[in-house]
């Protein structure tokens, strides 16, 4: 089938931490080169959209060369499809908080760390991504947060995610404890699940097996693609090294040193 787009995922692809990856620009260049729409596709719940351009802009990208999807995004979405008057408790960033809200969902919880733990009554759904403050008052009011009809949603269920420093913990993190206290399995709307990838190829306007997925996460990107009949690109320039492929049940298409080599393939 012809390629007509490309999914391509941000942390450990197009940059770490705070700084461009080499050879992503040339890499975005060569898709867009080649006939693709292009769309950035991320797990992450800290990347403001509405900023996205201007990030990407001073990356020596151009910031018209594609949409972007994020798990909180997504989460947003898929909250306001399937449960457009539920009371929500939020666990995570001030992004998720503002794309829960923007999506005119009704929002229980508060940003405010100083006001935990608070006698919280049980709510419709328990949303929870990355939580950077993440401690026991968060866990304990989180727990009050759920009864035996609260559904447990989570953006994604990474471990880790590479910066410039090095690995950090990642949502699973957070998402590991709230599943380890309550016992609840949550549903995971970011990837590598059938609600992103169904989402990216309603927005792009496209089939599946028409989807190039470019990104550095066996387990999330590559998985992804794999399940959904899309062509698959793993780079390692983040979270996976060319030794964990063979042993890893998920077989990419193309191994790539980085998405400047992506042109390679086209």
């Amino acid at each position: 089938m012809t390629r007509r787009a490309a999914i391509v995922d941000l942390d450990g692809t197009v940059w770490r931490g705070d700084e461009v990856i080499p050879g992503a620009p040339e890499g975005i260049a060569a898709l867009r080169d080649a006939g693709l729409a292009v769309r950035f596709v991320t797990n992450s719940t800290n990347v403001d959209r509405e900023a996205f351009p201007d990030t990407i802009e001073s990356m020596g990208i151009p910031g018209d060369v594609g949409g972007i999807s994020t798990a909180a995004s997504a989460t947003a979405t898929y909250l306001a499809e399937h449960h457009p008057d539920a009371e929500v408790y939020v666990v995570g960033s001030d992004v998720l908080y503002d794309e829960i809200r923007e999506a005119g969902l009704t929002v229980v919880s508060e940003q405010d760390p100083s006001s935990r733990p608070r006698d919280v009554a049980p709510a419709d759904v328990v949303a929870a991504g990355k939580a950077y403050d993440i401690d026991f008052d968060l866990l304990t009011e989180t727990l009050w947060a759920f009864d035996q009809g609260t559904l447990f949603v989570a953006t994604n269920a990474d471990r880790a995610f590479p910066t410039e420093d090095g690995l950090k913990p990642g949502a699973g993190c957070t998402i590991g404890a709230i599943q380890g206290m309550t016992g609840r399995e949550p549903l995971v709307v970011g990837k590598p699940s059938e609600h992103m990838a169904d989402a990216v190829t309603e927005q792009l306007g496209v089939a599946p097996g028409e989807c190039l997925v470019v990104g550095d996460n066996l387990h999330t990107d590559i998985l992804m693609g794999e399940r959904a009949g899309m062509e698959t690109v793993l780079v390692l320039t983040g979270a996976t090294r060319r030794e964990e492929i063979g042993g890893s049940g998920v077989e990419p298409d193309h191994v790539v040193d980085s998405l400047g080599e992506v042109a390679g393939i086209l």
